[in-house]
């Protein structure tokens, strides 16, 4: 019998039924060792030599996976095609004591019987260079975290569950949001008119070139229009393309789905995950922009029977990847290739496995949202082979008082191209009727209205724009893009919300026929919807790391270091000495810190901090100390400079019977009295804390966290908790798993026949079959 060993068991039934008899297929579940205690597992002084551990629930795993192998003829690993799956696959030797030099690696980057038996045919072995890249990467983030947090704990604050901590890539991200916060800050906008005049009996709107930005000059130019003859005049009519999308990598998948489903990256990539291990699409942790032969000959086929040979791109073979012809080039040299290579295909992008498959339908574990995001990526891998869409396009004008002029462009397909997937408008209509006005006719204006706006106004990033921008200064690595935008929400640094924007008065214009009305109104300006907004606790932490570590943290430290990591993964660097050049560099910016506590004095006994669970102000009097809490969106700034006193800076909640404790994942934490008791509320859910016996006024936020974390509950039937979703309850007959996430109507009731306690884990649970 030959086992093959995958990371994910969502692969292994598939596999199985694509190799047949003789074939069994197992599950590592991700990682099985982990670096065993921190930095005292790295032997600085001896080439970085790193301890690893078991981790400690892979146990359960381990003990199949061992007779798994004992039982086996041979053993073939198929963990996944990148750094991490190159050490899983590695790790997986060590453990087991199979032979890292003979044992047989297979790669495949999509889950169809064509793939798995071509890569079975095609075997390889593990790539040490990619495995000591991931080995650098692992020890570069160790040495990072675990040596510059305990600085931040201890010059800013400390909580033993939601550390204030520092990363390689981390740290990098949360100062691209802080300095757009800044561009903001800088920003203020500039008040300009908008001027729009609605001509023709088609009432089409025309827009004025210049914006005024004085008021007396606007009316001026209003009063002026009133006696101007308006001629109008039309381009002639030029071609211009619309080219095609490019194939999906990691990254511009994450920035599409962001923008055209709502999904942030971190959904995005498991919704694909999903997609992946059902065979739908292919490897999604990719930076090809290629697709293998086969597949773009099959969408060639696929294009030209739906649209027409026409509507395939003339330039289709471009997107062939040159592992093919790479593989006929080396055809010589292939015993020195075959450790390398082994004609395995490099990455593709992101794609369907079956291009003909335009929609899937909804069952098992494939939902609405995988459903919306396979289109996505059927949608873009088809119109990315297809032609170029082709216009005509016309610019329209109309001359203007005070030599001014209005522009309306327009434009009409001439080959739809890839717009067709889509659907596109095949007669413009204001298109043929502005070239059918005689130039140099006098138009009459409907109607001339003028509206302040606010021009060059900065806006915070969206996790699209801020996937775009890690790819743009080469902050980690599309696979890691997802983690860190989530990571820095996590750590409090960095919070996705609605931004208010500036109300303004305002006067306006409106001109029709001679009569020019001055309309006054206040609009708000610069609403934002879901955006990352930096917080005072990541402006604190930021701008600490900045002052002590800026070598180490600028971007161009950062994206150098991932270069370096890619010189190691292909044999061109050893990865050792890398860590030591970034170990030295955090041992000289570590030297000179001064040890204090980062705070703001707002009077003698007042100070802003960070406390452990976010901002708080600490009171200091007579040897005593109390903390109270802090309101939401202060000015950090300002808070510096001392602008605020002690009134401006206290949350006092509404009465005696209602108190603000502080904030919790962004949320504010309120203790009030009720009926039965003291309760908390954070984010709408009301949670008992009966067990805390002090008066309301001297609980503290510290006193509920555990209440908040789901730790600790006012069901005493409550015997674990494994997620916020999950719990290990005591029932009449025994303990049971509660299980209930936000989706379902009930609750799951599973017993826990043959299963300890300390064994259920989420993954158990989702999988288990009432």
């Amino acid at each position: 019998m030959i086992l093959v060993i995958v990371e994910s068991p969502a692969k292994c039934k598939k596999i199985e039924s694509y190799l047949g008899p003789g074939y069994k297929c197992i599950a590592s579940f991700g990682h099985i060792r982990e670096i065993a205690n921190g930095l005292k597992s790295i032997d600085v002084n001896n080439n970085y030599n790193v301890v690893f551990k078991t981790i400690a629930n892979k146990g359960k795993y381990i003990k199949p996976l061992r007779l798994a192998i004992k039982k086996a003829d041979e053993v073939v690993l198929a963990t996944d095609d990148d750094r991490e799956g190159e050490a899983i696959a590695w790790h997986i030797c060590k453990t087991f004591n199979l032979p890292v030099k003979s044992t047989k690696r297979i790669i495949f980057h999509e889950i169809t019987k064509p793939a798995i038996k071509n890569a079975i045919n095609n075997p390889t072995l593990i790539n040490m260079d990619t495995v000591n890249a991931q080995l650098a990467r692992q020890v570069l983030d160790l040495l990072v975290g675990f040596t510059i947090s305990p600085i931040l704990w201890k010059h800013i604050s400390r909580n033993s569950k939601t550390s204030l901590s520092a990363g390689r890539c981390q740290t990098p991200a949360l100062r691209l949001v802080y300095e757009q916060q800044k561009l903001i800050n800088e920003s203020p906008g500039r008040k300009v008119y908008d001027t729009t005049g609605i001509f023709t009996k088609k009432n089409l709107k025309f827009v004025l070139a210049h914006n005024f930005d004085v008021e007396e000059k606007m009316e001026k130019f209003l009063e002026d229009s009133v006696n101007h003859k308006h001629k109008y005049s039309v381009s002639k009519p030029r071609t211009t393309t619309k080219e095609p999308p490019i194939p999906f990598t990691t990254s511009t998948l994450q920035q599409k789905a962001s923008n055209e489903c709502g999904f942030s990256p971190k959904q995005t990539m498991r919704l694909a995950q999903t997609l992946y291990e059902n065979g739908y699409i292919t490897y999604m942790r990719t930076d090809s922009v290629k697709y293998c032969k086969e597949f773009v000959d099959k969408t060639n086929k696929f294009i030209t029977s739906l649209y027409g040979n026409n509507y395939v791109s003339k330039n289709i073979h471009t997107l062939i990847n040159n592992s093919e012809a790479q593989e006929k080039k080396t055809k010589k040299k292939k015993d020195k290739k075959k450790k390398d290579n082994n004609a395995q295909e490099a990455h593709e992008a992101i794609r369907p496995t079956k291009i003909d498959v335009n929609t899937l339908n909804m069952a098992g574990k494939i939902t609405a949202r995988e459903v919306k995001l396979y289109n996505l990526i059927w949608r873009n891998t088809v119109e990315s082979c297809m032609s170029a869409a082709e216009y005509y396009a016309i610019t329209a004008s109309i001359t203007a008082s005070q030599n001014n002029g209005y522009k309306y462009s327009s434009e009409q397909v001439i080959f739809p191209g890839w717009k067709i997937v889509d659907g596109y408008e095949k007669d413009n209509i204001e298109y043929t009727y502005l070239l059918s006005l005689k130039p140099q006719t006098i138009l009459d204006y409907k109607e001339i209205y003028s509206k302040i706006t606010l021009k060059d106004l900065k806006k915070n990033y969206s996790e699209a724009r801020l996937v775009q921008m890690l790819e743009k200064k080469g902050i980690g690595r599309p696979s890691t893009f997802s983690s860190l935008i989530s990571k820095i929400q996590d750590r409090g640094y960095v919070a996705k919300q609605n931004i208010e924007g500036k109300k303004l008065k305002c006067v306006d214009f409106k001109l029709v026929g001679e009569e020019l009305d001055e309309i006054e109104t206040e609009r708000v300006f610069g609403n934002e919807k879901n955006k990352l907004v930096i917080q005072p606790t990541g402006i604190i932490v930021y701008e600490f790391l900045e002052k002590h570590f800026d070598a180490l943290f600028n971007y161009d430290y950062t994206k150098n270091m991932e270069d370096d990591l890619d010189k190691i993964s292909k044999g061109d660097r050893v990865w050792h000495t890398l860590c030591d050049e970034c170990n030295n560099q955090i041992k000289e910016s570590s030297k000179d810190i001064v040890s204090t506590k980062e705070t703001y004095k707002i009077d003698k006994n007042h100070v802003y901090m960070i406390g452990r669970y976010g901002p708080i102000i600490k009171y200091e009097k007579d040897g005593e100390t109390t903390f109270k809490a802090v309101k939401k969106d202060l000015d950090i700034e300002k808070l510096k400079k001392g602008g605020y006193n002690l009134k401006d800076v206290i949350d006092t909640g509404n009465n005696s019977d209602k108190k603000c404790l502080g904030e919790f994942k962004g949320n504010k934490v309120y203790i009030m009295k009720g009926k039965y008791g003291m309760y908390i509320n954070c984010n709408g859910k009301n949670s008992s804390i009966g067990h805390i016996k002090k008066e309301l006024d001297k609980v503290i936020i510290d006193d509920v966290i555990d209440v908040l974390n789901g730790k600790k509950s006012q069901n005493t039937s409550v015997l674990r908790v494994i997620t916020s979703e999950i719990s290990v309850r005591k029932g009449k007959f025994g303990p049971y798993v509660f299980y209930k996430t936000e989706n379902m109507k009930k609750p799951k009731f599973i017993p826990m026949k043959g299963i300890k306690m300390e064994e259920v884990t989420e993954e158990w649970v989702v999988n288990y079959k009432l």
